[in-house]
């Protein structure tokens, strides 16, 4: 397997950076050169080519380890030959030098991936042939300060060789450094190949860790399932929506943990064999018997090996409930426009009945001389008629009618424009006037099914006199209002009153930059749960058919979005309700 490995593309700056001793044990290189020592009786050592390192030594000489690698001198000497011959070596090939002590050394280069690492050093040693200089050895004694006959004595012992046992001796080791580079060269490859899996490893790991993260973050409710139905993924959302725990779904039939997708496992089974995806929905209820609409898409896995599908089940309730409320607001302002067509249609034949009645109270009370000829011609006087009617109490039926037909038109004229489709139009508005056309709205509300009297209720008026117009879409406050005088109303109707009467007390004044609408009943109130969930769409506490649990929260749309102003409801049980309306002066885009 060694002999295969290839030398890798690049290496980064760390595997640039390895020494021998990385790749290499130490311990086993010292019992190599002591071997080798046995074998040859050269001396030997490894150096690192870089630090100067020594990595193994052996019959290393006394006049080295005692004399000339103590003094400071001496040993910059060493260091000097050490550096010498790193620095002529190069690949596959040696260098012999003698050093500035006078002993031999050859240099080995130990490569690795072409650069070198390392160097084999033999000796210290003498050749056979050459006698060494005594002299020089003496004087070196005196100038270090050595022990003279130490230190010749240490250099008796320094083996001497014939050139011809150097050679042999050279091209043996040679070949133990080339066995040495070889081996770092694998040994490095090994460790960046292993270094490299790593990485691939954790790269991997990590990546699965953020596709389980973002599968983790979804809000859907993930699952995964094999062709055999087992669970292979397992989601918080599935987490949540089960209390049970990923450890205790993966691997486990879906069937049997989730009973309710039993009759939907021929789905499963379908988009896994056709490899087509499924989409449908289910109706479940919650802990509190409230509907809950989910979406479930079944996705094949079409990448990969492994067959299986992926379950999506969304809570679709919300976007259902939109679409009723969109439902419903087109239902409202169909409507509105049939009401609006009725409120014309009314109006025409009003208009003649007060101008009919205006006509009647002219011709019998003005002294025009048509009246005055026209009696004339019956025998009779205007006086007389007019006694006669008087009698007959005519004039105040003619002013009830007039009085009547005025206060239709009024109506009218409100429903109208109540009913007219918002063209987000703002305008000037004095809120004590939106707030009394609203009132007169309320009071000509007639539903059978009701059990208040609208009419029946008193108004209180407290309006800021003075105050500045507030710029907003008129019709819009008014339904904000109305829907608030309604749900009031029919609070109020559940109370029994022994020492008061039904009221509403309307204010307006000014807060800053803010106009301000308060309107307050003196209802039963409603609780803190029932407070905090008001502006929820389709939230209710009446009875089914008495409402969508709708108005309130279009009404806080129209507040807080529309007009960026605030709508905001205190109550406690018994005490009544308080609505309070904030809305800007002017506009804010």
């Amino acid at each position: 397997m060694l002999s295969s490995l290839k030398k890798p593309q690049t290496f980064n700056s760390e595997f640039d950076t390895l020494l021998l001793k990385d790749v290499i044990e130490v311990k086993e290189l010292q019992s190599m050169l002591e071997v080798s020592y046995t074998a040859t009786g050269m001396p030997s050592g490894i150096i690192d080519a870089n630090s100067g390192e020594i990595y193994a030594g052996a019959g290393w000489q006394k006049i080295c380890l005692n004399f000339h690698r103590i003094h400071p001198k001496t040993n910059a000497r060493c260091i000097a030959s050490d550096t010498a011959i790193t620095n002529k070596i190069k690949e596959g090939s040696h260098y012999a030098y003698k050093c500035g002590n006078g002993l031999w050394d050859i240099g080995i280069p130990i490569m690795c991936h072409g650069r070198h690492i390392a160097t084999f050093f033999l000796g210290q040693f003498f050749y056979e042939d050459e006698m060494p200089e005594k002299e020089f050895f003496i004087r070196q004694a005196a100038e270090f300060g050595f022990d003279k006959d130490k230190y010749i004595s240490a250099l008796a012992e320094v083996p001497r060789f014939s050139r011809e046992k150097v050679e042999a001796t050279l091209k043996y080791n040679i070949a133990i450094v080339a066995f040495l580079s070889d081996l770092a060269t694998k040994n490095t490859t090994l460790l960046f190949e292993i270094e490299q899996r790593k990485e691939a490893e954790q790269e991997i790991t990590t990546l699965r860790n953020y596709l389980v993260n973002i599968i983790d973050s979804m809000p859907s409710i993930i699952i995964g399932v094999d062709p055999d139905g087992l669970v292979t993924q397992w989601n918080k959302g599935a987490e949540e929506a089960t209390g049970l725990k990923s450890s205790d779904a993966l691997g486990h039939p879906l069937q049997k943990i989730l009973p309710e997708m039993t009759h939907d496992f021929h789905r499963i089974t379908n988009a896994i064999v056709n490899q087509t995806k499924h989409k449908y929905e289910i109706i479940t209820t919650d802990k509190s018997c409230s509907k809950v609409y989910r979406e479930v898409t079944i996705y094949p896995l079409i990448a990969g090996q492994t067959p299986g599908a992926v379950i999506r089940v969304d809570d679709v309730t919300e976007r259902k409930n939109f679409e009723q409320m969109i439902m419903h607001n087109e239902k409202m302002t169909s409507i509105g426009g049939l009401a609006a067509g009725m409120a014309h249609e009314i109006n025409n034949p009003l208009a003649g009945i007060i101008g009919t009645s205006a006509n009647i109270h002219k011709r019998i009370y003005d002294d025009t001389p048509a009246n005055k000829a026209a009696a004339e011609k019956c025998s009779t006087r205007l006086e007389t008629i007019r006694a006669y009617l008087n009698e007959r109490e005519i004039p105040r039926m003619l002013d009830g009618i007039k009085t009547a037909g005025t206060r239709a038109a009024s109506i009218v004229s409100n429903m109208l424009s109540f009913a007219r489709k918002s063209e987000g139009v703002f305008s000037p508005w004095q809120l004590g006037e939106l707030l009394d056309r609203t009132v007169e709205l309320a009071g000509n509300d007639y539903n059978p099914q009701n059990k208040h009297d609208f009419k029946q209720i008193k108004i209180e008026k407290n309006y800021q006199p003075g105050m500045r117009p507030v710029f907003c879409a008129g019709n819009e406050i008014q339904q904000v209002l109305l829907n608030i005088f309604k749900n009031g109303a029919q609070a109020m109707a559940e109370k029994e009153y022994t020492d008061s009467q039904p009221t509403f007390t309307c204010s307006t004044y000014e807060q800053g930059e803010m106009a301000v609408m308060e309107i307050m009943d003196n209802g039963p109130g409603i609780d803190e749960s029932t407070r905090r969930r008001i502006f929820e769409p389709f939230f209710t506490t009446k009875e089914v058919g008495h409402g969508t649990g709708l108005g309130l929260s279009i009404s806080y749309f129209i507040i807080t979005d529309q007009h960026n102003g605030q709508l905001d409801v205190d109550s406690e049980p018994g005490q009544g309700t308080r609505f309070t309306i904030k809305l800007p002066f002017e506009r804010q885009r």
